[in-house]
């Protein structure tokens, strides 16, 4: 299992812990829940070639959008953060949820979808299984497909489930992992930046927040990041509660892995 200590900081050094494998294994998983581990990266997890033929299924795909909130980020899918306080949304994910992963499905035919192939790997990995997430017995999306645009890109944030529940949800998962399964990639940008910074509640999240804005205030980052470019093919997993900014990519399809107890399934969304 070798492992690279990259640093990228722009003001001082930060020594990072970024395992590179050819596969993914239950030590990964452990380590990014317990933030042992920054990254997990697999190259080659998809044959370029293939990563390549899917890309171009899928945007011909009828159900291929764009995001409300970042018009210039297109998409199949929703993710759940985008029904925060909003019935609307909600109930077009709740709706809509099998519909995109069958679609999915339908549109990389022969290929598996890459979310498919992972759910069925940590499945594999984790003692206690894995399967999609529910909430109020509904059963949640799982396979965003995310194509950032020209000029587009993701700015620092962080992603906490139970900071986008509504109307009473509830949800015992108190640790994520989110997974980037990269179908394209530009010539230059992509590059995924990774803080040590990880706001323990909402208001405190809210109080760096830029206003009119997902996105945390530049003064209120840390001089200290971990950065890198993935390449078209490769999986990579990180802790999504630390602060993360994606530069310009072209197209990858993600999920989110909760975890309630080590003793419990491993729960999958988008």
């Amino acid at each position: 299992m070798p492992s690279s200590n990259v640093t990228t900081a722009r003001s001082q050094h930060q020594t990072s812990n970024i395992i590179i494998t050819k596969e993914l294994e239950l030590c990964h998983l452990k380590g990014l829940f317990n933030r042992t581990i920054d990254v997990v990266r697999v190259p080659g997890y998809l044959k370029k070639q293939n990563a390549k033929e899917i890309s171009s299924k899928i945007k011909q795909s009828q159900l291929f959008g764009n995001y409300v909130n970042a018009p210039n980020i297109g998409r199949i899918g929703q993710a759940f953060f985008e029904c925060q306080n909003d019935e609307v949304s909600l109930k077009l994910y709740r709706d809509f949820s099998a519909v995109w992963i069958k679609e999915m499905r339908k549109t990389v035919s022969p290929f598996l979808t890459p979310i498919d192939r992972l759910r069925l790997e940590l499945d594999e990995i984790w003692p206690f299984h894995c399967h999609l997430a529910e909430i109020g017995e509904r059963k949640l999306f799982a396979g965003l497909v995310r194509e950032f645009k020209k000029g587009s890109f993701a700015e620092p944030h962080n992603d906490v489930l139970k900071w986008d529940l509504v109307n009473g949800m509830l949800t015992n998962i108190t640790d994520q992992i989110a997974a980037n399964v990269y179908l394209e990639t530009s010539n230059k940008g992509g590059e995924l930046r990774l803080w040590k910074q990880c706001p323990e509640t909402k208001e405190e999240y809210e109080a760096i927040r830029i206003e009119g804005s997902y996105g945390i205030k530049a003064e209120h980052l840390s001089g200290c990041y971990l950065e890198i470019t993935p390449e078209i093919g490769e999986l990579v997993l990180f802790n999504p509660m630390r602060i993360h900014s994606v530069g310009k990519i072209s197209q990858g399809s993600r999920l989110t892995c909760g975890l309630e107890s080590d003793k419990k399934a491993l729960q999958i969304w988008s």
